[in-house]
């Protein structure tokens, strides 16, 4: 499972000024999880821990360190001698609100709904493009594509429309002429491009839409009472 941590502090951008996010796989180093920062053209590798993705991050991009380590350190300082430490509970998650720890609960129960429906709501997730023969192509999101009971990529192309008025489905599979260019993973490995003159696999044509996404958690947000901050999928910094 894949989350975005927020931080009070906005997260450096990169060379190019496009907004970082702290990304968190939650599987073990081994198995290729990790924490990794990324933005819409470029990202780190995965690391055991968020300082040292944030060194390569800053490294790579050139942002100054020496200066910002010496303010975290002195803003640390400073809250030890207002406070004495109380560490957090084993276990205990402090970084995430309400609602994505209760995701993360459904999660860890093999009930993932609500994890990939706020991925897919994922502002990171809402646009994107690549080079294709010195060119940048970019599209709008239109659906996330679920294989093994999972979502696995998410399609772009022209947004989708449906014309008919009447329509209430949530999944509505009416736009028959949408024109998928784009499949991305959620590693960002373009699975298909129609750029390259193949046929669109079959099992990249129909998926769930971010009407559906929304729903989902439309519905866990009424059951959790009162979230303690923004979900970082609402925020700008998202």
């Amino acid at each position: 499972m894949q989350i975005m941590i927020s931080h009070d502090t906005p997260l450096p951008t990169c060379s190019a000024g496009h907004s970082a996010r702290h990304m968190h796989d939650m599987r073990r180093i081994e198995a290729g999880g990790g924490h990794n920062i990324e933005c819409k053209c470029s990202h780190t590798s995965r690391h055991a821990d968020f300082d040292a993705a944030l060194l390569e991050w800053r490294q790579t991009h050139g942002v100054a360190t020496h200066e910002a380590s010496s303010r975290r350190k002195a803003k640390k300082t400073t809250k030890q001698e207002q406070a004495p430490s109380t560490p957090a509970p084993s276990g205990v998650i402090t970084s995430l609100d309400s609602m994505q720890r209760e995701a993360m609960r459904r999660a860890l129960a093999g009930d993932f709904e609500l994890a990939d429906a706020m991925e897919l709501l994922s502002k990171g997730r809402m646009r994107t493009g690549h080079h294709h023969s010195g060119t940048w192509h970019e599209h709008d999101l239109q659906f996330g594509i679920w294989i093994g009971g999972r979502l696995q990529a998410f399609a772009y192309g022209s947004p989708l429309t449906c014309y008919d008025d009447e329509c209430t489905d949530v999944d509505c599979a009416c736009d028959d002429d949408a024109d998928t260019k784009l499949v991305i993973g959620l590693d960002e490995a373009v699975l298909y491009s129609a750029l390259d003159d193949t046929d669109i696999p079959d099992e990249f044509t129909t998926g769930r839409g971010p009407v559906w996404a929304q729903g989902v958690v439309d519905a866990c947000r009424a059951l959790v009472a009162k979230p303690e901050q923004a979900t970082f999928f609402s925020s700008e910094a998202a």
